[in-house]
């Protein structure tokens, strides 16, 4: 039986992955936590030879920190990436932490089982790209890079004028970028623009509170 570590904060994600392993015939599920630092600890003296993994979970580390410190502490475990963050910088990211595959939630046509299988098979499972959402009436996509950037920090929650101070921009070329957001969205109002964007998960964005999501 392979050992596997899943570590995941939304409770209905973990239960359905921990189903799976236990109906597998295949893998043991070794330890189920919250928090990536937490898993990070254990890997220092557990024999899993899996992790699945989100990408926002409790604690200090996001998922893909995590996967950079355990791929340093043991080169040999496979690390699967479970997830429902459309943020593309993630996939580049988890690719760069040395995750062996990468597996969307709600938008993958492969099934979770097939991942897990085919990657301790030796085989890398990434999507060619992030998987795109509405947001009002345009998809994620359409989006240019420094609209991305200025969304992400609204999302963040900083002002008008932190985002120009942190993006190094004039207050006319961000107002004039928030302006083009509104209207290829439709959306009122900046509240309203970022309120879609979160819940689409475009963007991946630190808690600042560590509590488990029920």
């Amino acid at each position: 039986m392979i050992k596997v570590i899943v570590v995941e904060n939304q409770r209905i994600h973990r239960e359905y992955i921990e189903n799976l392993l236990l109906h597998s015939g295949r893998y043991e599920l070794l330890q189920s936590v919250t928090a990536a630092d937490i898993a990070v600890q254990l890997l220092r003296r557990a024999s899993a030879e899996l992790v699945l993994m989100d990408i926002v979970v409790n604690g200090s580390l996001d998922g893909v920190e995590a996967a950079a410190q355990i791929r340093q502490l043991r080169p040999d475990i496979k690390i699967i990436i479970v997830t429902s963050m459309l943020d593309a910088d993630c996939l580049a990211r988890a690719k760069e932490a040395g995750v062996d595959s990468m597996w969307y939630k709600d938008a993958s046509e492969e099934s979770l089982m097939d991942v897990i299988d085919r990657t301790m098979a030796r085989e890398h499972i990434f999507p060619a790209n992030s998987p795109t959402v509405h947001v009002g009436y345009i998809q994620s996509d359409e989006f240019t890079v420094a609209e991305k950037d200025i969304l992400r920090e609204l999302l963040n929650g900083l002002s008008s004028r932190q985002i120009y101070d942190k993006l190094k921009l004039s207050a006319r070329t961000v107002d004039w970028h928030v302006k083009n957001l509104l209207e290829k969205t439709g959306l009122p109002n900046r509240t309203a623009l970022a309120i879609q964007a979160a819940r689409g998960n475009l963007f991946l964005i630190k808690e600042e509170t560590d509590r488990e999501i029920k």
